[in-house]
């Protein structure tokens, strides 16, 4: 845990820190980095970038279900059912169309444009196999793509597994199994080769609801169990990349100095160094461009622009942007104006329907009384009515400084919520006095990790 906290401090020197870089480019600013697949340690992304759904298209494409269990090398064809996962979509319905299982004003409707679709080889597919029977629930991978599943290996599971599917042990001991597909970006093919796990999950939260028993019984998650790995090394630092994600054309991209430790377990944590293409980062006081990756992965480019702007975001090491905060009553006070009356400002954002908030204010409440010389404490509810807020905050001595962010409205993108990006509750993010952002968690070891950092400095 020490390690983790005293380790953030570092992350203000990733931002603003007088370096400079070993690489050799037309322009000696610009950055390359060579990427890599690496199978390990585990590291959260996110749910969106490292996870597929996969499921049966009994429903959607009854003919097309019924060609595959005709077409398959499969015994017991009734008992079976058959989930697929399609790597390109417009390629899957260009084939369904030329095949007929779509009519012309069908795939028209998709606004695939067909001519880009012709020069494409046949999308690989990921073909599973799954069966019921008495307590059980079998599945079996075709991961070597030759529509016969008797070579591959069988993983049985609980009938149950599936509704919660939240077994870690037995989810992280289910076998590697290679996952071969292709990408088309900027008219060119290249075609990965991936390590993933397979296993059942009925309510999965991107499925979307339905009363189909055979779509539910062949709803599966693909997890990718790699990443795209690479470092950057300055003269003072070196620093950690790592990329996630299927579509060349949606990555999620980490940047931290190597001094740190990626979480396994907390996307929100290393979403304090995330970015995604186009985006800007600050390194030796130069702005660059996060610019490209190239097709197949194996590099990422960021370009140097010649800008002395702050840039403001939400991510450890950035500055918060200066925005109008409502207070209670209704008085609109400039964020800057609270942050420079004290060494450290933390932003605790809560609500009153949220248990794990209410559950931290008696820790909130000693906290301030600690440190309240040195540090700005400043709640700010997200919630639907202040008034509630307000007598929430005053019957249990809330006595610091209070803001209200409508729940009912978060349209504002100028708001402080969608600023800083706030997705879980509580989130912490402690500030310095010039409105770096320091350090940024969420949870109940959030204050634990300030505590630590405010008596380092």
């Amino acid at each position: 845990m020490k390690r983790l906290t005293y380790s953030l401090l570092i992350v203000i020197l990733f931002f603003g820190c007088d370096q400079k870089n070993k690489f050799s480019n037309k322009n000696p600013d610009n950055l390359s980095i060579d990427l890599t697949l690496k199978s390990s340690p585990k590291i959260s992304f996110g749910y969106l970038h490292e996870s597929r759904r996969i499921s049966s298209f009994n429903e959607k494409l009854p003919k097309y279900y019924q060609s595959q269990l005709e077409l398959l090398s499969i015994k017991d064809k009734d008992s079976v059912i058959i989930a697929t996962l399609n790597t390109d979509y417009n390629q899957f319905y260009y084939q369904m169309y030329k095949k007929g299982f779509i009519n012309k004003d069908q795939f028209l409707g998709k606004g695939i444009d067909s001519l880009v679709e012709v020069n494409k080889p046949n999308q690989i597919q990921l073909l599973a196999s799954i069966k019921f029977q008495g307590e059980t629930q079998t599945l079996i991978i075709d991961d070597n793509n030759n529509g016969d599943f008797s070579d591959d290996k069988v993983v049985t599971f609980d009938k149950d597994f599936r509704i919660d599917a939240n077994d870690s042990l037995k989810i992280e001991s289910l076998p590697i199994l290679n996952f071969e597909y292709w990408n088309y970006k900027d008219s060119q093919i290249d075609t990965f080769k991936r390590k993933v796990i397979v296993y059942p999950s009925l309510n999965y939260f991107t499925f979307s609801s339905t009363e189909n028993e055979v779509l539910k019984k062949s709803r599966l998650v693909l997890h990718l169990m790699d990443y795209w790995s690479g470092s950057l090394e300055t003269e003072n630092q070196k620093y950690d990349v790592a990329i996630q994600g299927l579509k060349n054309s949606y990555l999620k991209i980490l940047i931290k100095p190597d001094s740190l430790n990626f979480s396994p377990k907390s996307y929100v944590f290393n979403n304090n160094f995330s970015y995604q293409i186009k985006d800007s980062i600050e390194l030796d006081n130069k702005i660059y461009v996060i610019d490209s990756i190239t097709n197949d992965v194996s590099k990422l480019i960021l370009i140097h622009i010649p800008s002395k702007k702050n840039i403001y975001g939400f991510r450890t090491g950035q500055k918060v942007e200066s925005v109008i905060l409502n207070d209670l009553s209704g008085n609109k006070i400039n964020l800057s104006e609270i942050i420079k009356n004290k060494s450290f400002t933390i932003l605790d954002f809560w609500g009153t329907w949220c248990k794990p908030c209410i559950e931290e204010i008696p820790n909130l409440k000693k906290f301030y009384k600690t440190y309240s010389k040195d540090i700005n404490l400043v709640s700010i509810a997200f919630d639907k009515d202040v008034e509630k807020v307000k007598n929430y905050t005053a019957s249990n001595a809330m006595d610091w400084q209070h803001f209200f962010a409508d729940r009912l409205n978060r349209s504002n993108k100028g708001g402080i919520m969608n600023n800083l990006h706030i997705e879980e509750f509580p989130t912490l993010i402690l500030l310095d006095a010039n409105q770096k952002i320091i350090y940024r968690g969420s949870g109940s070891e959030s204050l634990d990790e300030i505590k630590e950092i405010l008596k380092m400095k």
